[in-house]
C-alpha cells in the first residue's frame, strides 16, 4: 500500500449550495455563486484518497466563508465571514437584508465551527509535514478589490512573507521561508510555461485559515488564477461548462508538484486513513 502524504490539504471555497438557512433570503443566481466562489477546487485539488487528512465544504462562500474571521462582519467588511455582497459587487440578500444575529449564530455554530474544529485537530496530529489552504482566484482583481483591474499570477503561494517568503516585521509567518520557496520551485517545473508567472505572497498574504492553524503546524496558502481553466478554449461561459481534461491535467500538476515537494523536504510515513 501507498503511504499517504503526511499533509493536509483544505478546500474551503469549492462549495455551491446556499446553507437553507438562507435559501429563501438570497438574490444569488447559480451563476452568481459560481463566480463568487472558488469553482470546481474540489476537483482539481481532489487529494482525497493521497494524503493524510483532507476536508472540504459543499456550502458556498457568499453563505459563509469559513477563509475569515468570525467577528469580520459587514458592514465594516462587506466581504467578511457573513458577506452583504459577492465578490464582483452584487447584493446577496433581499431588501439588503443581511442575517440576524440569531441566524449568524446559527451559521457559525452549524457550518464555521465544525470546518475549524477539524482543522485544528487535524494540525495537532503527530507526523505531519504541512497544511496546504487551497483556493482560486480571478484573473482581475474586482472592482472591490485596491487595485481593481490588475492583472493577476498564475500562481500566488502565501505564508505572510515578503516576496521571497522572508518575514516581513509585524506579521508572523504561517510557514518558513525556505517551504513556501521549495514548493514554488516543484510548481513551476510542472507549469514551465508560467514558471516566471508564480509568485509568494503576491497579492494575497494568506488568509485566516492559515493564520488560524499555523501555530501547530507550518501552512501554506495557494491561489490558482482562474485563467487556467476560465478561458474560451475550456470554458463554455454559457452552460458554466468546463473541459473536464483540462481539468485532470490541473489536478495531475499539482498533485506532482506537491508529492515531490513532500518527498524532498519530508520523510514519507504511514499514516493511517483519515478523510472527513
Amino acid at each position: 500500500m501507498v503511504a499517504k502524504l503526511p499533509i493536509i490539504v483544505s478546500v474551503p471555497h469549492g462549495g455551491e449550495i446556499i446553507a437553507p438557512e438562507m435559501s429563501n433570503h438570497t438574490l444569488l443566481s447559480r451563476r452568481d455563486i459560481f463566480s463568487d466562489g472558488d469553482p470546481l477546487t474540489r476537483d482539481i485539488y481532489d487529494f482525497k484518497d493521497e494524503v493524510a487528512f483532507y476536508l472540504e465544504s459543499d456550502i458556498a462562500r457568499a453563505t459563509i466563508d469559513l477563509n475569515r474571521s468570525p467577528d469580520d462582519l459587514p458592514p465594516v467588511n462587506q466581504d467578511g465571514v457573513i458577506k452583504s455582497h459577492t465578490v464582483t459587487g452584487k447584493g446577496i440578500y433581499r431588501k439588503k437584508r443581511i442575517p440576524s444575529e440569531d441566524t449568524l449564530r446559527l451559521l457559525l455554530k452549524k457550518y464555521y465551527k465544525p470546518y475549524h474544529d477539524g482543522l485544528g485537530e487535524m494540525s495537532r496530529k503527530p507526523n505531519l509535514f504541512c497544511g496546504i489552504d487551497c483556493h482560486t482566484m480571478l484573473d482581475r482583481a474586482p472592482n472591490t478589490s485596491s487595485r481593481p483591474g490588475r492583472q493577476r499570477p498564475f500562481i500566488c503561494l502565501s505564508n505572510r512573507g515578503d516576496h521571497r517568503g522572508n518575514r516581513v516585521r509585524g506579521r508572523r509567518l504561517t510557514c518558513p521561508p525556505e517551504m513556501v520557496r521549495s514548493l514554488a520551485r516543484f510548481l513551476r517545473e510542472q507549469f514551465p510555461e508560467e514558471a516566471d508567472d508564480i509568485t509568494l505572497n503576491n497579492p494575497f498574504l494568506g488568509g485566516y485559515i492559515v493564520r488560524r492553524h499555523s501555530d501547530a503546524l507550518p501552512w501554506i496558502q495557494i491561489e490558482l488564477n482562474r485563467r487556467s481553466y476560465l478561458s474560451p478554449k475550456w470554458y463554455d461561459p454559457e452552460n458554466l461548462e468546463v473541459c473536464h481534461k483540462r481539468i485532470a491535467y490541473l489536478r495531475r500538476s499539482f498533485f506532482k508538484a506537491i508529492s515531490s515537494f513532500v518527498h524532498y523536504n519530508h520523510r514519507p510515513q504511514s499514516i493511517s486513513e483519515n478523510v472527513i
